[in-house]
C-alpha cells in the first residue's frame, strides 16, 4: 500500500497527491500502464485503419480538409468510438490503481473486465458531463460556473466503477465526497494540466508530420494517429492515477 494510503491518516496535499501518482506510473507500470494500453493502442490501430481504408476507397475523393463535410463526418464517427473506449481505458485503469492502493493487485483480466461489463454505464457518463458542459458552454454564466463543475464531478468515474453506482448516482456521490475538498482537487488538477503541457504539446506537433501527396498523406495520417495513441496511454494512466489517490484518501480519512 502506498503511503499515506491507510486509514486514519491526514488528507495528502495536491503535490503528495501526484507525486504519489507519479510513483505508482513509473513503479508499477503493469498495474497502471498496461490495462490503458490493452484497449487504447489496439483500438488506436483499427481507427487509424478504418479511416486510411475509408479515405482510400468510398471516400478517395475526398479533400484531406476539416472543412468537408464527408472527412469530418468520418473523423467525428471514429473519434467518436475512441472516445468511448477512452471510458473503458480510463475505467480499467482506476479499478488496477485501486487495486494497487488498497494492497491486493489485479490481473489484467480483471482490471478489464468491469470496465467493459459496464461500458454501457461509462458511455452514458460521458454523455451527460460533456452534454453538461456544452450547455454550460453556450453562456456567458455557464463558462464561469463549468470550472466549479469539473473539480465538483472530478471523482465521479471512480464512484462508479469502485462503488457500482449508476451514472446518475456516481455523479450525486463526487458532488457529495468533493464537500470541503474542492481547494484540493483544484490543487490537483492544475498541476496535473502542467505536467501534461509538455506531452499535450508534443502529440499535437505530430500532425504537422502529415504531408505530401494526398496517398502519402493518408498513410503518415495513420502511422501518427497510432503513434499518438500510444503516446497518450501514460496520460490517461496518470490522469486516472491521480484522481484514484485523491478519492482513496479522502475515503481512508473519512473512515478514520
Amino acid at each position: 500500500m502506498q503511503p499515506g494510503m491507510t486509514p486514519g491518516v491526514a488528507l495528502l496535499p495536491a503535490r503528495r497527491v501526484i507525486a504519489t501518482a507519479w510513483d505508482l506510473v513509473t513503479t508499477r507500470p503493469k498495474e497502471v500502464l498496461l490495462p490503458v494500453a490493452a484497449v487504447e493502442v489496439p483500438v488506436s490501430i483499427v481507427a487509424a485503419l478504418v479511416v486510411a481504408v475509408a479515405l482510400s476507397t468510398a471516400l478517395r475523393d475526398v479533400a484531406l480538409d476539416a472543412q468537408d463535410g464527408s472527412y469530418l463526418a468520418l473523423l467525428l464517427i471514429v473519434g467518436a468510438g475512441q472516445a468511448l473506449f477512452a471510458q473503458v481505458a480510463h475505467g480499467a485503469a482506476i479499478v488496477s490503481i485501486a487495486g494497487v492502493l488498497r494492497g491486493r493487485p489485479v490481473t489484467l483480466t480483471k482490471a478489464l473486465d468491469p470496465a467493459f461489463t459496464r461500458m454501457g454505464g461509462l458511455l452514458a457518463l460521458l454523455v451527460i458531463l460533456v452534454t453538461v458542459s456544452v450547455l454550460l458552454a453556450l453562456t456567458i454564466i455557464g463558462l464561469v460556473l463549468l470550472p466549479y463543475l469539473v473539480v465538483r464531478l472530478a471523482l465521479a468515474h471512480q464512484a462508479f466503477m469502485l462503488e457500482g453506482r449508476s451514472p446518475f448516482a456516481a455523479l450525486g456521490r463526487s458532488w457529495a465526497l468533493m464537500q470541503g475538498h474542492m481547494l484540493r482537487m483544484l490543487g490537483v488538477l492544475l498541476l496535473t494540466m502542467l505536467i501534461f503541457l509538455g506531452p499535450a504539446f508534443l502529440i499535437s506537433a505530430l500532425d504537422g508530420l502529415v504531408a505530401g501527396p494526398r496517398n502519402a498523406q493518408v498513410a503518415l495520417q495513420a502511422v501518427v494517429s497510432v503513434v499518438q495513441g500510444v503516446l497518450a496511454v501514460p496520460l490517461v494512466a496518470f490522469a486516472a492515477a491521480t484522481t484514484t489517490v485523491f478519492y482513496l484518501n479522502l475515503e481512508d480519512a473519512q473512515r478514520g
